[in-house]
């Protein structure tokens, strides 16, 4: 294989053309072979491996800064840095990430979980390299005045700029290491169509104009941006890349900068009319980017070309490359079917988020008020269904989430009933506008918090464990937690109701749990409050007690506002008592404690521990494992009721 012959990025210069041809094809079948395995992103990955193949011939990584958004599509790039190894463990807390980390690669420029962050961490990188390589001029040019200089020489004036121009004084920062050596490299932001739906990226693109050296490649596998793509546009792509068009745009500059400056504006300016009349203009040209494209991203041979003349483009502006390329490019069954192919998961077990699916479909069945909001994630969601069934009633609004939580303020204050539903991890994203668009007005937004908890082999990107201690300090937000399937009908039936304030149901990425479980049951001596599916855990442990001393078990299921009234009642007649919560300390501990110190109860805090999830970065492996890191799994709990 000549996949064997590859150690590190440079191992690819080395290959013909037919043998890059060769290389992509043995990376497809890789891809499937470890993803038939170990699951993980399927369709994005094989869609872009002549993409990232061209991009290492012709670049120079890691000197040059590869930066993904979002890092699903990074697979071949992966097993082309010396990471085949860990790839065959991929997803697993010994193995690779399923998602670009710096901490596994220098070839990884910068974490990728989350999307439309690529063109903003890209600028700060080419921005830092450029300040460094002025600092450096800089501090080159005060050497060569200190030479004749006794007293700068002996270092009297080693804190002290001087202002030549001025005469003026000031105090001169020490960099240290910092801006004294020269770093010339390109900066490579690789991005998916999908994100270009992340109000972020349009942020970065206001301050990009300019930036030398900095090149995105959009990789466009679902629809074109530009409407003309027919073959006066490939031939102008073609006409704009070619060398014969770089030399006579360098030449153009040149002429434009001997001449006076209001002339030569004119002059460029008049040029650039009359080119959009020829070729039309688009969104990119206007941020200050020299746009390319479409090109066929899976055209080994083209691609090479292109990267070439991108790569010399950019020593003079900011390009944007677009590629357009197949979702599950070289496996047919990707192919024909990209969204069910995006990812490979074995897990087909009846989740939260199927019974939420069925249920806000009844729901909606009887009170049209209902509408659902989801920022690309209505499969993962459980709205498929609910998307085909009341169209005009279901909203992806992209990878938006801030715009989506002020969207769904907006119908809530008109009076329909918004259920807006997201990952936990990418709920954080939408913070200030859940507190000052939803909170601040008391807008009966209703929240569906997916994947909340452990993240399983998604790793740290995608933790859910912080949500609810930072959604605990709105005062009118309620937080429900189910512990089982009938709890999360029953609180969803709560949510559709004629409800007056905000509220956030939050549940695992697991499967329903089925079991009746009345809210206490009644015990002895140790009381445990069980925060929402951590539920079947606690039982499954007081099934593996011998001894007969049962525990009471108050299965909470309203995290806030919380029953203080029940608390205290309950905690009179118990030795001592246990808090297990999915999620960061801070969360439900700091309900209950801050509750007890406003009632001057703080006495019951020193019979009460708290057991919760680890604040480190969580490492992707099962959910299973990962409660049993946090001593939340029956056998933990169980040892910790028996201690």
């Amino acid at each position: 294989m000549i996949l064997d012959l590859i150690s590190r990025p440079s191992d690819i210069k080395k290959l013909t053309l037919s043998e890059l041809v060769s290389l992509c094809s043995e990376l497809r079948s890789e891809i499937i072979r470890i993803t038939s395995t170990n699951g993980g992103h399927l369709g994005s990955n094989l869609g872009t491996v002549e993409l990232i193949v061209a991009a290492h011939y012709v670049f120079n990584c890691p000197t040059d800064r590869f930066v993904f958004d979002v890092g699903h599509q990074a697979y071949a790039h992966k097993l082309l840095t010396g990471r085949r190894d860990l790839m065959e463990k991929l997803r697993t807390s010994d193995g690779a990430s399923g998602f670009p980390d710096p901490l596994e690669s220098e070839c990884d420029a910068f974490i990728a979980g989350h999307a439309s962050t690529s063109i903003s961490a890209s600028i700060g990188i080419a921005k830092a390299r450029d300040l460094k390589n002025r600092l450096l001029v800089t501090n080159s040019s005060e050497s060569d005045l200190m030479e004749g200089d006794p007293a700068r020489r002996t270092g009297v004036y080693s804190n002290v700029h001087e202002d030549l121009s001025t005469g003026s004084t000031k105090q001169k920062t020490d960099c240290g290491e910092f801006g004294k050596k020269s770093e010339a490299f390109k900066v490579i932001s690789i991005l998916g169509d999908g994100a270009m739906s992340g109000g972020m990226i349009y942020e970065a693109l206001n301050n990009i104009a300019y930036i030398k050296d900095f090149i995105v490649i959009l990789n466009d596998n679902q629809m074109s941006i530009s409407e003309s793509v027919g073959a006066m546009r490939r031939y102008l792509s073609k006409l704009l890349m070619s060398r014969k068009s770089l030399t006579l745009r360098k030449n153009f500059r040149r002429f434009l900068d001997s001449m006076p400056r209001n002339l030569a504006t004119s002059i460029e300016s008049l040029v650039k009319r009359s080119l959009i009349v020829v070729k039309g203009s688009n969104i990119f040209e206007e941020f200050g980017l020299q746009y390319i494209g479409p090109v066929d991203g899976h055209n080994i041979a083209e691609l090479i070309e292109v990267f070439k003349n991108v790569r010399d483009i950019a020593n003079y502006k900011p390009v944007l490359l677009h590629i357009i390329t197949r979702k599950g490019m070289g496996y047919t069954a990707a192919e024909n079917d990209s969204t069910k192919m995006h990812g490979v998961d074995h897990d087909k077990s009846r989740r939260y988020s199927d019974v939420f699916g069925k249920k806000i479909v009844e729901l909606a069945r009887a009170d049209e008020k209902i509408v659902c909001i989801t920022a690309a994630m209505k499969n993962g969601c459980g709205l498929r269904e609910f998307a085909d069934l009341f169209p005009e009633r279901f909203f992806d609004v992209g990878i938006a989430e801030e715009h989506a939580v002020t969207f769904a303020a907006g119908l809530a204050k008109e009076g329909l009933k918004p259920f807006i539903c997201i990952y936990s991890t990418f709920l954080q994203r939408a913070i200030d506008q859940i507190y000052h668009d939803v909170s601040l007005q008391n807008l009966p937004v209703r929240f569906i918090v997916d994947k909340a908890g452990l993240p399983g082999h998604d790793g740290k990107t995608h933790a859910g464990i912080y949500d609810i201690s930072l959604l605990q300090n709105f005062d009118n937000i309620h937080i429900f937690s189910p512990g089982s399937r009938g709890d999360l009908e029953e609180l969803l039936d709560v949510m559709a109701g004629e409800i007056s304030y905000p509220c956030v149901l939050r549940f695992p990425k697991a499967e329903s749990f089925e079991v009746l479980h009345d809210e206490i049951v009644q015990g002895t001596c140790t009381l445990i409050i069980s925060c929402g599916d951590l539920l079947r855990n606690i039982l499954e442990a007081i099934e593996m007690i011998d001894n007969g001393d049962s525990p009471t078990v108050w299965n909470l299921k309203i995290l806030k506002p919380f029953d203080f009234e029940l608390f205290y009642k309950l905690a009179e007649n118990h030795e001592r008592i246990l808090v297990f919560e999915e999620g960061v300390f801070g969360g439900l501990s700091n309900i209950i404690s801050e509750g007890l110190i406003k009632d001057n109860k703080i006495e019951l805090l020193c019979k009460m521990k708290f057991y919760n999830v680890d604040k480190n970065p969580v490492k992707p492996s099962s959910r299973s494992e990962q409660l049993k890191n946090c001593h939340l799994s029956p056998r933990e709990i169980k040892e910790i009721l028996q201690g």
